[in-house]
């Protein structure tokens, strides 16, 4: 009866129906497969631009002035993890306290009008090196906000630039004026190997009064690196403490022998030694949009000459003009690579007019100062330079005491 059993094409028809929804619930459940997206491949860096060296300019009577070639980095720029080794030998004491740094501190000391602060922006992030020869690896010692750049008028390498200020030794590192009490930070991560005085091996005399020393933890060219922080106020680190970069290590002071409260700062390379300094201009992190200038200024021998007066004149940005002077070459180290004798930090970038003299004559040169890296220039001057020879000492005569005579009674 076809009114109760349906007839044979609908039944055939509901069992393919029913299939085929099963088979498209199971494809419905199964997982998709994706195919594999390509993997990005991280574009090829171009080559470091090599400046083959110029040839010298010829001598002249006015000015020769040459660009050298831009001393390339080699592998053993890059930062070298350390496995410390027992620290060299240094004075075993303990720090000052506030109570004990009496003695130490200069009177009535009116802090020097250098140390007002300039407004500068902040530092950049380290370590640095946007050229492949830079080596900005230090933080500033001093916080922003505070005075946390040099004392121009002492610069590395150099007695004082004002003749009111002699006679003082070649400075063997940089100055920051500051108030008493101004935080002074660890300029990289390391180990504290001295606190407290450090008096002279030579005379005793503790120069640079209440002093932390800090063997760091990676190296430079395979040597040690050690930064000195002296005249501190007091000590907030002990010998042995493992610090970080940033890290509170004492307060500016006035203690040993100085004129006023500041820091003292130096880099040693190689050597924990009053001989193996470095300028710390080359190390210090720059300022956000500012550069380093930097120059090796020679004879015609392409000797350095020492003690010329370097001047730096903006031209297209508003800011003050700066004063060096080169380095006394034999008293002081130039950086391994750059080979210096003069550096001018902290400058905006933009175009400087330098003005080198030397035996009665200018040199002049015109600059782009790059933000963030040193600007190195080689100037040649068209004479021979002879350096002043050092004054012997003038033996002083002991007075003969001439007999009184005695009247007879």
């Amino acid at each position: 009866m076809w009114r109760s059993s349906p007839p044979c094409f609908l039944r055939r028809f509901s069992h393919f129906f029913l299939a085929g929804l099963a088979l498209m619930l199971l494809a419905a459940c199964s997982p998709a497969v994706l195919e594999p997206l390509p993997t990005a491949l991280a574009p090829a860096l171009p080559p470091a631009a090599v400046t083959t060296a110029a040839p010298l300019a010829p001598a002249t009577s006015v000015v020769a002035i040459v660009t050298a070639a831009v001393p390339m980095a080699d592998e053993t720029a890059a930062v070298t993890p350390l496995t410390p080794t027992p620290a060299p030998p240094t004075p075993s004491s303990m720090g000052l306290r506030p109570g004990e740094i009496a003695g130490f501190v200069q009177p009535n000391f009116e802090v020097d009008s250098e140390a007002a602060v300039d407004w500068r922006p902040p530092p950049v992030a380290v370590p640095h090196s946007l050229h492949p020869d830079d080596h900005y690896w230090l933080s500033r010692p001093i916080p922003s906000g505070r005075r946390n750049y040099d004392l121009e008028w002492y610069p590395y390498g150099s007695e004082p630039l004002l003749a009111a200020a002699l006679p003082y030794r070649v400075h063997h590192g940089i100055d920051f004026p500051n108030e008493t009490g101004t935080p002074i930070l660890a300029s990289a991560s390391g180990t504290v190997i001295h606190a407290g005085p450090l008096p002279s091996p030579r005379d005793g005399v503790n120069y640079y009064g209440n002093t932390v020393i800090i063997w760091h933890d990676w190296q430079w060219q395979g040597r040690n690196v050690y930064t000195l922080y002296a005249h501190t106020l007091e000590l907030f680190v002990e010998v042995g403490d493992n610090v970080q970069q940033g890290q509170l290590l004492a307060g500016v002071g006035a203690s040993g022998e100085v004129s006023g409260p500041h820091l003292h700062l130096e880099m040693r390379v190689g050597q924990n030694s009053y001989n193996h300094t470095r300028n710390p201009l080359l190390w210090l992190a720059p300022y956000e949009g500012w550069g380093t200038l930097a120059g090796r200024f020679v004879d015609r021998q392409n000797r350095p000459i020492q003690g010329a007066t370097i001047t730096v004149i903006p031209h297209t940005i508003n800011t003050t003009r700066r004063t060096t002077r080169t380095y006394m070459s034999n008293l002081v180290n130039s950086d391994e690579i750059w080979n210096e004798n003069f550096v001018v930090a902290d400058l905006p970038a933009g175009r400087y007019e330098v003005l080198l003299n030397a035996a009665d004559r200018v040199f002049r040169r015109i600059v782009e100062v790059k933000p963030g890296q040193t600007n190195f220039i080689v100037v040649q001057a068209d004479f021979v330079f002879v350096p002043t020879a050092t004054p012997s000492p003038t033996p002083t005569a002991t007075p003969t005491a001439t007999p009184t005579a005695t009247a007879e009674p």
